[in-house]
């Protein structure tokens, strides 16, 4: 029962080894939009976007550290991803510019991966576990569950992170497709409406060529 129990401590102390957070947001036209994020000193950020929706998909994309330094910025991309190692303690700034578009508003899919404290307190559980005099060493044990369920925990971030990339090349080419499909029906809606007028206009003229409207005498 014990062993059990420290394991199922160890696996929810385990999963916790990181924030991993994600947003779909809509930038209006001609509006910036800025998200802020807390961060420890020492640690690791990653922040990965994509335009899935809207015009060209294409963003101006800056990030700002806790003393205001610009660390990194771009011009009317349409994805991007960065790594901040280490960072600072405070708040990092996170801002998405359309104002360079007039007309048409963007749909943006961001993540942000933050390395959280919680890996340095779990060496703390093993103080609390001894020998014990049936089952023996039990600490042995839990230190190979550990590393087990610190691989399978891996897999799964990278699973979670994966499928969530994998949602928004979805959603991207999705949306490409249907712009693709509206472009496509409306041009050839067009192009009958001028056939048709062409046709009409044909056939006038070749009646008005044909018609004799010239009195006769009688």
């Amino acid at each position: 029962m014990r062993l059990l129990l420290f394991t199922v401590l160890l696996f929810v102390t385990s999963s916790m080894s990181y924030r991993d957070v994600d947003f779909t947001v809509e930038i209006a036209a001609m509006r910036r939009e800025c998200f802020f994020e807390e961060a420890k000193a020492g640690k690791t950020m990653d922040i990965e976007y994509q335009v899935i929706e809207g015009g060209d998909m294409d963003i101006n994309f800056m990030i700002q550290g806790p003393d205001g330094r610009v660390i990194t910025s771009e011009i009317r991309k349409n994805d991007g991803m960065h790594t901040i190692d280490p960072t600072v303690k405070g708040d990092y700034t996170i801002c998405f510019d359309n104002s360079f578009s007039r007309l048409t508003g963007k749909t943006v899919f961001f993540e942000i991966i933050v390395d959280s404290d919680e890996d340095e307190d779990d060496e703390g559980w093993k103080d609390a576990v001894a020998t014990d005099e049936i089952y023996g060493d039990k600490l042995q044990s839990l230190e190979v569950a550990s590393d087990t369920m610190g691989v399978i925990r891996a897999n799964l971030g990278k699973t979670s992170q994966i499928q969530g990339l994998l949602r928004t090349f979805e959603a991207k080419d999705r949306s490409i497709a249907e712009r693709n499909f509206e472009r496509v029906n409306f041009w050839s809606t067009f192009n009958i409406v001028v056939m048709l007028i062409v046709f009409v206009l044909q056939v006038f003229s070749v009646r008005h060529m044909f018609s004799d409207n010239r009195k006769t005498r009688t």
